[in-house]
């Protein structure tokens, strides 16, 4: 925005970003489950890829129990929202600031 003037949805910026996001949150799910001794199937695996908010909550109750897996799942949630609402706060500073 600051740069541009504009945002570009599906960008280069906005793709290389979400790529790096679904390699980084594979890379946290492929050690989480390495230590906690879980063992996926190739439809979990996949899917953490594909889409990570359907995926996710379910291998935290599976690798969790319950309750754990829920608070885990919340967790991760209210962390989506604080990076969603990053984003549109940079945005509208790079706006302000041009």
């Amino acid at each position: 925005m600051l740069i541009t003037g504009r945002v570009e949805d599906f960008g280069r910026f906005e793709m290389v970003e979400t790529f790096a996001g679904i390699a980084l949150i594979y890379w946290w799910y492929h050690v989480d489950k390495r230590l906690r001794g879980y063992a996926a199937g190739r439809l979990l695996n996949g899917g953490v890829i594909v889409a990570a908010i359907i995926a996710l909550p379910i291998y935290f109750v599976r690798s969790r129990g319950w309750r754990r897996g829920l608070a885990a799942a919340a967790v991760a949630l209210a962390l989506f929202g604080v990076t969603l609402a990053l984003g549109e706060l940079g945005e509208w500073l790079g706006g302000a600031l041009r």
